[in-house]
């Protein structure tokens, strides 16, 4: 088992999270251990998006820590970022974005 790695950064607007999870294998305590020492950069007047393999339990967690924020987009490699939640009228649910880095 293996504790994921965050990386996080800024574009723009936009801040986006990408982890990987080492071995490709988890825990439940491990992830949240990983998502609280990152929880106060995941909140904020930006839209977030977030770009990894993990599994769904892990997503929530994220989704959690990060509700507060403007917006929440996540990552699917053929369609680009989908808003999931938002508290802003500029995103809709469902919204497809382009990844920023494209």
């Amino acid at each position: 088992m293996a504790k994921p790695i965050f990386n996080i950064y800024d574009r723009s607007d936009y801040r986006i999270v990408k982890f990987d999870i080492p071995g490709g294998i988890t825990t439940p305590e491990e992830f949240a251990t990983a998502v609280q020492a990152i929880e106060a950069q995941l909140v904020g007047s930006f839209m977030l998006l977030i770009n990894g393999r993990g599994p769904v339990w892990g997503y929530g967690m994220i989704f959690h820590a990060a509700h507060p924020t403007r917006a929440i987009a996540t990552y699917d490699p053929r369609l680009g970022y989908v808003v999931i939640q938002t508290h802003h009228t500029a995103f809709t649910i469902g919204q497809i974005l382009n990844d920023p880095e494209v």
